[in-house]
C-alpha cells in the first residue's frame, strides 16, 4: 500500500511528492481539478498538505451531509493509491 510521506513541490495543478517506497513522483491533478473546481484557484491549490492517512488533502473543500441532514465542511483528499497511479516517476 502506497502512502505519501511528504510534499516536495507544489505548482499549479502539479505536486511532486515522496511516497513510502522512497520514490519521488509528480502528480498531475489537471483531470481532478475539472471535477473539483475549488482547486482551480492556484492559491487554494497551493494549500495542499499531508493528512493523517497519509495522503494529500485540502482543508474545508468538501461537504458531507450528516445523519440529521445538516451539511458539514471537511477535507478534500484522494486515495494515495489513486495518486500513485496518476503520477510519474521523477529523475533524482
Amino acid at each position: 500500500m502506497h502512502k505519501i510521506t511528504h510534499i516536495i513541490d507544489v505548482k499549479p495543478y502539479q505536486i511532486a511528492a515522496m511516497f513510502s517506497n522512497g520514490e519521488i513522483r509528480k502528480i498531475d491533478f489537471t483531470p481532478l481539478v475539472e471535477k473539483f473546481t475549488a482547486l482551480k484557484d492556484p492559491a487554494v491549490f497551493a494549500k495542499a498538505k499531508i493528512d493523517n492517512y497519509p495522503t494529500i488533502s485540502w482543508d474545508g473543500l468538501a461537504r458531507i451531509r450528516e445523519l440529521d441532514g445538516s451539511i458539514t465542511s471537511c477535507s478534500l483528499d484522494f486515495s494515495p493509491e489513486t495518486l500513485y497511479q496518476l503520477s510519474t516517476l521523477q529523475n533524482n
